[in-house]
């Protein structure tokens, strides 16, 4: 006999999937949280400004902050972030962004250049991976060779 683990489907009111989407924007598999490319689209202000690559960062970090929280964890639960951007000059930007959502002890992450996002003006997706039966807070320091009690 096969045992499934339980799969949630979860739905945040401001970032909702399109109705024609072949995709779902957070699963959560047990304790596992993934979510898919979170984008700012649409990458403009109130005024109908384009946002500063900083600016779609700190909207797509706050979508993956509620996200977390809908999913029953918080930010700290993130393990992983894979970041994408446009211009590689970007980076620093990006650095700013996770020193102020996360830390002192930071996800794991991954940044990449890309030609292009699914949306005009889009400059920066960030894919997220957490758990929520750990925070990253209280990640230990651990070096090679060194008793370890987990």
């Amino acid at each position: 006999m096969h045992t499934w683990t339980p799969v949630k489907r979860v739905v945040v009111p401001d970032a909702t999937e399109p109705p024609n989407a072949t995709w779902s924007n957070c699963l959560v598999l047990g304790n596992e949280v993934m979510m898919s490319g979170v984008t700012a689209h649409p990458a403009v202000d109130a005024s109908g400004q384009a946002l500063s690559t900083e600016a779609q960062g700190r909207r797509i970090l706050e979508r993956i902050d509620a996200t977390m929280r809908a999913a029953g964890g918080t930010r700290g639960n993130v393990y992983k972030l894979v970041v994408y951007l446009t211009d590689i000059a970007d980076k620093e930007a990006v650095s700013r962004l996770r020193a102020e959502f996360f830390g002192p002890v930071y996800p794991c992450s991954t940044l990449v250049q890309v030609g292009a996002l699914a949306f005009p003006g889009l400059t920066i997706e960030i894919d997220a991976f957490g758990r929520l039966d750990c925070d990253v807070a209280q990640a230990m320091q651990y070096y090679p060779g060194q008793y370890y009690p987990g």
